[in-house]
Formats: C-alpha cells, structure tokens, sequence
C-alpha cells in the first residue's frame, strides 16, 4: 500500500459497515482531506464514524456526503460534502468542523438536510431517514 494513502486505507476501513449508496474508500477520503475548508482533523484523529449518509443524486459521478466522527480526544468532527458529475477536483464543497460535543457537532456542523438524511434532525425538524 501506498504510504501517502495508508491513513486514507484506514479511514474507509472506518466506514465500510455503513450501506450506502456511494462508497467512502481511501480516494474519496483523499479528496475530502485535499479538498477540506474549516476546521479538520488529521485522520489519525477520527477514531469512529458514528454516522454516515452518502449518495449520488444524479445516479453517476456526483457525490453528496455527510457524517459525525467521534476523535481521539473526545471532540466530534462533522463533514458535508457535494461533489458534481466531472467529481472533487472541477466542481465541490468540502466543509469539515470540529465542537466538543456530539450535540453540538450535530446542531453546528450539520446543515438542515444533512441532519434529516442522518436522522439527526433537531427538535422541530423532520427527518428523511
């Protein structure tokens, strides 16, 4: 294995017992680090990904992301990602924050959809799930 993908490899090993529709291996998680603005963890910091929805909403290529990590230190990470048809690199948003709760990690560092897909909704929100 390549050792500039070696903490990516980790991270897909990560969240490869969620069931979705798009699959977060080791270069999607590349380009979330590559692409990242906000505040991001090292990927030796996530410890567990709790929560995880990812799809393509145009069925090929495009690529729509969210999810709660819990690190290392006890804080939580959130990302939401878009991605369109040509993939990260031409066109996508990447935008990672940490809190120090989960709570606020959900109410913080999730938009509104991204919290309905994950059936994280807040008090008054509806979910998708």
């Amino acid at each position: 294995m390549n050792d500039d993908m070696q903490p990516y490899e980790r991270l897909a090993t990560l969240t490869a017992h969620f069931t979705t529709e798009v699959t977060l291996d080791s270069w999607t998680w590349q380009s979330l680090y590559e692409y990242a603005s906000g505040e991001v963890p090292e990927p030796a910091q996530i410890a567990e990904v709790t929560d995880l929805w990812a799809i393509s909403p145009e069925g090929y290529g495009s690529t729509d992301i969210a999810f709660v990590a819990r690190l290392t230190d006890g804080q939580w990470a959130t990302c939401v990602a878009w991605s369109d048809t040509s993939g990260f690199g031409c066109q996508q948003g990447v935008d990672w924050r940490i809190n120090s709760t989960r709570e606020a990690a959900i109410s913080r560092g999730l938009d509104k959809e991204s919290r309905a897909h994950l059936g994280l909704a807040l008090p008054g929100e509806e979910t998708t799930r």
